[in-house]
């Protein structure tokens, strides 16, 4: 057992890391940690959850088998300025796997599953996209939601920087930068692409089901309850607030599941999403300079 994770899935947020970590748990030498999303490493972004100290992180490792590899996944490690160098320090021989998605597709699944969650407040994602800048000053901010850096759209799915604190930190034969729509299109192969970068044994009982899919709600008027609730249920719950949150339970969340649907995400207006196009075609051909193959371009509009 070794306190010290082999690999690390570092990002980036809504690029099929979830299911990453779920396919890589069921492998018969892995260990993951049993939670996703410690944010150990990326002290520069204020978070929520997550892990503090090097005791409970530790702590994370602790029922691993002997003679398994372990590994945990916290989206936050690829957009921090600090967090990559910070795990290299720490585990010199880790393991590195980043999988990047279309930039526009990533933002709008990002904006549309922090909505499902109650962390945005913005319903509409080009609003929420209009309002990045006045959330610079932590203006139109969700309550309590502690660092506008982790609702900057835009900023997030600049990879072309982020890759490069890869490539800076963490040996070639480290790191593994895989691409979200290549993997869903053949995830079996793509899958055992990764084992073998991992050095773990092929898995020939491994499945590929839809992970962390779009949600909408049964009832909207429910889910407008739930976000706002009346004077006379806040007062009802407050008595009740301190011993559920001691608790880690959250009657709102848990009724917001039950509300929960599978539910493809709206479109994109076409004028809105061509300009999203633009806003991240120069980083996407910075980023095909350092990787030194080409991406998106069809989706991209780009030659």
């Amino acid at each position: 057992m070794t306190a010290r994770p082999d690999f690390f899935i570092a990002g980036a947020s809504k690029c099929g890391t979830t299911a990453l970590f779920e396919y890589l748990s069921s492998h018969p030498q892995v260990y993951m940690s049993r939670d996703k999303e410690p944010k150990f490493f990326c002290t520069d972004l204020k978070t929520s959850g997550g892990v503090y100290t090097l005791d409970e992180y530790r702590a994370l490792f602790a029922s691993a088998p002997l003679n398994c590899l372990t590994g945990e996944a916290t989206t936050l490690y690829l957009y921090s300025a600090v967090a990559i160098e910070r795990v290299m320090a720490y585990n010199p021989n880790a393991k590195i796997i980043v999988m990047l998605r279309y930039p526009v597709d990533a933002a709008h699944a990002l904006h549309a599953t922090a909505w499902s969650y109650r962390i945005e407040n913005i319903e509409d994602f080009e609003e929420a996209w209009r309002a990045q800048d006045a959330r610079r000053s932590g203006k139109r901010m969700p309550p309590n939601w502690p660092d506008p850096a982790t609702l900057r759209y835009g900023a997030i799915y600049r990879y072309a920087e982020q890759v490069r604190r890869v490539m800076e930190h963490v040996p070639e034969k480290q790191r593994r930068i895989m691409v979200y729509e290549e993997f869903f299109a053949d995830p079996r192969g793509q899958y055992a692409k990764l084992l073998d970068f991992l050095q773990l044994a092929p898995d020939p009982d491994a499945a590929f089901p839809v992970i962390n899919g779009s949600r909408g709600s049964r009832s909207r008027r429910f889910e407008r309850l739930l976000r706002k609730p009346p004077p006379w249920l806040k007062t009802l719950y407050a008595p009740m607030r301190p011993l559920l949150r001691q608790a880690g339970f959250s009657p709102a969340q848990a009724l917001s599941e039950l509300n929960a649907v599978p539910r493809p995400k709206a479109a994109l207006r076409p004028a809105f999403r061509a300009e999203l196009d633009r806003y991240f075609a120069d980083d996407i051909a910075e980023l095909e300079g350092l990787l030194g193959r080409p991406l998106w371009r069809q989706r991209a509009g780009r030659k």
